[in-house]
């Protein structure tokens, strides 16, 4: 084995090593992305939810003041309202990739 082959044998192991390195963060910084873009997800599911619950509880109020016999109605239709709000914003957010 000559000095040539050392050489080159050396040199394919040191590339070997830069590729999996890089191979290796890349795949770490894949799955960080991942999970930072699931807890912005989450982040505007719980911000979304919490509106719609506002917005829910001033219609309840308002209708407590306008239509105090349909009161009932009203907050069986906005529960229902609200609940497929979160929903629909749990898909929206937090879909996976598929």
């Amino acid at each position: 084995m000559g000095k040539e082959d050392t050489d080159a044998h050396s040199f394919v192991e040191h590339q070997s090593k830069r590729l999996m390195s890089l191979a290796m963060y890349h795949k770490l910084k894949s799955i960080v992305d991942s999970w930072r873009n699931e807890e912005h997800g989450k982040a505007r599911v719980a911000a979304g939810a919490l509106y719609g619950l506002v917005v829910w509880f001033a219609v309840l109020a308002a209708s407590a003041f306008v239509l105090p016999v349909s009161l009932g109605l009203v907050l069986l239709i906005g529960f229902l309202a609200w609940i497929s709000l979160v929903v629909w914003l749990i898909r929206k957010n937090l879909r996976g990739s598929r």
